[in-house]
């Protein structure tokens, strides 16, 4: 079973509640993307940004994910929400509330498990629609 590159840090989990570690940038050979939340290197001008990762709140120290906020889930996050729903199948809003209900280590290891290709175990990637192991096609969560 082929485990990618980070695959189960809580470290990898924006604060938005996606999974850095499911992101074609973080998973690149070449200059790969350190996550949400670390450095700026090697990330994309989209992430670097990004307005719920420079959210005030989130700058003050206020909470460590958006669920925390007083304004949860804000328009931001709904626009996140309603383009990841489209485009790869992900709700960053179902996520968050997984999150703060099961946990983040219930959440982590949940994830590890979804996002494993049926045919050969190779971890998937939410931004291409194929196995990286095996070439299966899946479906959108």
């Amino acid at each position: 079973m082929r485990r990618a590159r980070g695959e189960g840090d809580r470290h990898l989990i924006a604060p938005c509640g996606i999974n850095c570690g499911l992101c074609r940038a973080y998973r690149r050979v070449r200059n790969p993307c350190p996550g949400c939340r670390a450095g700026d290197g090697n990330k994309s001008n989209a992430c670097v940004t990004c307005a719920i990762k420079r959210c005030p709140a989130r700058a003050a120290g206020a909470h460590e994910f958006c669920f925390s906020c007083a304004e949860f889930p804000c328009a931001r996050l709904k626009t996140l929400d309603r383009r990841y729903r489209t485009r790869y199948g992900v709700s960053v809003l179902e996520n968050l509330d997984q999150i703060k209900s099961a946990g983040l280590t219930r959440f982590v290891a949940e994830e590890a498990l979804t996002w494993r290709c049926t045919r050969c175990g190779a971890s998937l990637c939410m931004h291409q629609p194929e196995c990286p192991g095996c070439g299966q096609r899946w479906m959108a969560r």
